[in-house]
């Protein structure tokens, strides 16, 4: 039933943003992913900790996409209600313990202005970039454009990244949920719900008009909202399963960007699956990846759907090989 009216209440998203500035929030240890058992490990994946966010702003929520960075110690996340969010992860013993410094500004477009309406801000993915900056990968007017957060913050505005028109046929708000840069310098995306005529998820690879065009097998009924690059070029893949005769559920996959060419069909290898209630889940759309302590972390976070009976959700990961 959480679930049902989670998407019930899908219309009744907010408008574009326009808040800006501080904004208080509360982080809420998460002591174990799995409800019943204390585990630890996951296959490659180490339980590091999580949290659950919470903020009487009401434009806090839909969080589709994050980045983090500096140690793991900074958090900067898309909404697809055209916010940004930018924060400070707090640590203790080694598990995420806190979230601090929080702010939250409207994702600006090409001439600084506010994004039109909830079609333009509907922002689903954002990924590092070499040089500091970031790009953002837009879903219902599909487009994806760099931002540099690190010089400009908040005032930062739309630079076009030009992109292959095929991404652009996916059925309306099933386009691109996922953009992660590869080491080479090409772009890669994930479809949400386009298909090959045998039923495998769609993808490209792509710099400049240098395009690739591939594959990936779908998992079950699961669909990618996100993904990770890591510095050995793995993609790992965030994946939601939400049906009418399942329940909830994440996975994570992962394959090896050296695999991708023009029409092939990459197999991912499945590293996690979860499944409400039994683990610790909601509407997983983000993942991002970084450095601490020489571990690779891995860091997923949920869109709430500005929903009250959903939560926003911080769960971290040490990844081995």
């Amino acid at each position: 039933m959480r679930w049902l009216v989670a998407a019930l209440l899908v219309l009744l998203l907010p408008a574009a943003a326009t808040r800006a500035g501080p904004v208080e929030v509360s982080a809420e240890p998460i002591d174990s992913f799995h409800r019943i058992f204390a585990d630890e490990g996951f296959g490659p994946l180490a339980w590091r900790g999580g949290l659950t966010l919470t903020a009487p702003d009401p434009g806090f929520g839909g969080f589709s996409g994050l980045v983090t960075g500096k140690e793991c110690e900074t958090l900067v996340a898309v909404s697809d209600a055209g916010s940004w969010l930018r924060g400070r992860l707090l640590y203790e013993g080694g598990r995420l313990s806190g979230f601090a410094a929080a702010t939250m500004d409207p994702i600006l477009d090409s001439k600084g202005r506010l994004q039109r309406d909830k079609d333009w801000s509907d922002a689903e993915a954002v990924t590092p970039l070499p040089d500091g900056s970031v790009a953002v990968g837009f879903e219902r007017r599909v487009r994806f454009g760099g931002y540099d957060v690190g010089a400009s913050g908040a005032a930062s505005r739309f630079a076009v990244i030009p992109h292959p028109k095929d991404l652009d046929k996916g059925p309306e708000n099933g386009e691109v949920e996922a953009l992660a840069a590869l080491p080479d310098g090409r772009f890669l995306a994930l479809a949400e719900r386009q298909f090959d005529g045998a039923g495998n998820i769609r993808g490209w690879a792509w710099r400049g008009r240098d395009v690739v065009r591939f594959a990936i097998a779908q998992h079950d009924a699961y669909k990618v909202t996100d993904m990770a690059v890591l510095a050995d070029g793995t993609v790992l893949t965030l994946e939601r399963r939400f049906t009418s005769s399942s329940l909830p559920g994440m996975a994570v996959r992962r394959f090896p960007a050296s695999a991708i060419a023009e029409g092939a069909v990459l197999k991912p290898e499945l590293l996690l699956e979860a499944t409400a209630p039994l683990y610790v889940i909601d509407n997983m759309e983000g993942i991002a990846a970084c450095a601490r302590g020489g571990e690779t972390r891995v860091t997923l976070m949920s869109d709430d759907n500005f929903n009250p009976v959903q939560s926003t959700i911080l769960l971290q990961f040490a990844y081995a090989p």
